[in-house]
């Protein structure tokens, strides 16, 4: 329970929400030490953990010690945020090397009609496959 209050903690989540990630997220699950959904405490067991640990004082003291533990193996929990991201395929960029160069210094071709101006992100880079660009990219 404490590694889903780190969670939940880190993340910014009401207690509705950390049920609905453990449920989710894979990766939430197997840091939480969870094997699989029926082992997932709902929002009310997770509220009574933390309401226990709020009046036994302890509360503190265990963050604390989680980060210490933390600590000494090189790590620190930060706060974060989740976002929803998908990689999908895009249409093939028919922009020339000169085009390119321009595009990379944060600035469009002054001859590009408007239509063409909407369609370029001029701030989008490739995904990296393996530690290494895809070809042509």
């Amino acid at each position: 329970m404490v590694r889903i209050l780190l969670i939940q903690q880190m993340f910014n989540l009401s207690d509705e929400q950390m049920e609905f990630q453990l449920l989710d997220r894979l990766s939430f699950q197997r840091f939480a030490g969870l094997r699989d959904a029926s082992q997932i405490p709902d929002r009310t067991t997770i509220w009574t953990f933390k309401e226990r640990l709020i009046q036994a004082g302890a509360s503190e003291s265990v963050f604390e010690a989680v980060n210490r533990q933390l600590a000494s193996h090189g790590y620190i929990a930060h706060g974060a945020q989740m976002i929803d991201a998908s990689i999908v395929p895009a249409p093939k960029q028919s922009i020339c090397k000169e085009e390119k160069e321009i595009m990379h210094e944060g600035a469009m071709p002054i001859e590009w009609k408007p239509a063409k101006r909407r369609q370029k992100d001029i701030e989008a880079r490739w995904t990296k496959w393996n530690g290494r660009l895809p070809p042509g990219g």
